[in-house]
């Protein structure tokens, strides 16, 4: 018979060095160990309901497998909620994090001034996935989300203006976040490193960031792994109201 005990082991410990490594390994990488862990809950599962543990000991198989669950849900949200978008089902209830229409205005003007400008802008929103794990990394800024202040943040030769600018609601988080660049080889080789790092983002959580090029101004944006390039201000604030807006 299969040692229960052994196979919920593996499973923490596999949770825990995937949660460690995943700042430091490929995006293919860290997407392989997470399906070794849902691998390793599959084989708990059946282990125990052909055996008929689960009826026999009920209370404590549930105290075992109710947080195993609960580990592999948070681990594979980001997963959970792409299928869930690909079949039709609205996933807003998940969402944590909403946009008042103040604040869309504030973004619009910033990435405005930038692109104008040609000044090189990362912003990323936080949504359901934490990214504290990158801001941890950054300055922690904690300030009420100005186009003044934004587009300040991004200015040329200044400590904070090659980074990512995190964004929760309204507050902007942290300043000089750098993300893990995507490995993706369909990602055309004109893209810098700024467009490859919102990517990689994206395909390790379900934020959205805005992208301002350097070299041309234009405007881009990457959720769900996607990178829509060369957008209209208006195609940006849809983006906003879809993906920040319950």
């Amino acid at each position: 018979m299969v040692n229960i005990d052994v196979i919920i082991i593996h499973i923490y410990l596999l949770s825990i060095f995937t949660t460690l490594v995943k700042p430091k390994i490929s995006t293919h990488l860290y997407r392989l160990l997470k399906f070794g862990v849902v691998a390793l809950f599959v084989w708990l599962i059946s282990a125990l309901i052909p055996a008929g543990q689960v009826l026999a000991e009920p209370v404590e198989h549930a105290v075992r497998i109710v947080p195993l669950i609960v580990l592999v849900f948070v681990m594979t949200q980001t997963e959970v909620r792409l299928i869930l978008r690909k079949i039709g089902v609205r996933t807003g209830l998940l969402m944590s994090n909403t946009i008042e229409e103040h604040i869309k205005t504030e973004i619009i003007d910033s990435v405005r001034y930038l692109s104008e400008r040609r000044i090189g802008a990362l912003i990323t929103f936080e949504r359901s996935d934490s990214l504290d794990e990158y801001v941890r990394h950054a300055i922690r800024l904690n300030a009420p989300l100005t186009s003044e202040l934004l587009s300040t943040l991004f200015t040329p030769s200044t400590p904070l203006h090659d980074g990512a600018v995190i964004l929760k609601g309204g507050t902007i988080v942290s300043a000089g976040s750098f993300f893990p660049s995507s490995e993706n080889s369909d990602i055309p080789h004109a893209l810098g490193s700024r467009h490859r790092a919102a990517i990689g983002i994206s395909e390790l959580t379900d934020a959205l960031t805005i992208v301002v090029s350097e070299e041309s101004g234009q405007i881009s944006v990457t959720v769900d792994g996607y990178l829509d390039r060369d957008i209209s201000e208006d195609s940006l604030r849809l983006y906003l109201e879809k993906y920040l807006q319950n």
